[in-house]
């Protein structure tokens, strides 16, 4: 694959111009001072649409890992580790290799 010889040179982990225009244009409608007639603009129009999109969250947030603010009321996060004997693997292996001898 041909480098990219672009102006900026680096589009590797993240596209920096995209990222700098998002940023530039995110920055210009907040202060715009239309951020509340968009929130109306997009608020639920009756009971079934408020239904529906709670709804959709609830399942965006089942994908979520950790537990995303359901049975512990936290926000989503990381899991917690199960702690276990040192050595022991979830599946009664054993992963550390056994020495070979004359290695």
């Amino acid at each position: 694959m041909k480098p990219n010889t672009s102006k900026s040179g680096i589009q590797g982990e993240g596209n920096y111009d995209s990222a700098k225009k998002y940023d530039e244009e995110t920055r210009a409608f907040a202060e715009s001072g239309k951020v509340e007639q968009a929130a109306r603009a997009a608020a639920p129009r009756n009971a079934q649409e408020q239904e529906d999109m709670q709804r959709a969250e609830r399942e965006g947030r089942s994908h979520a890992k950790g537990d995303p603010k359901g049975e512990r009321g936290e926000e989503p996060g990381r899991l917690k580790p199960t702690k276990e004997a040192p050595g022991k693997h979830p599946d009664g292996r054993n992963p550390i290799p056994e020495k070979v001898p004359g290695r």
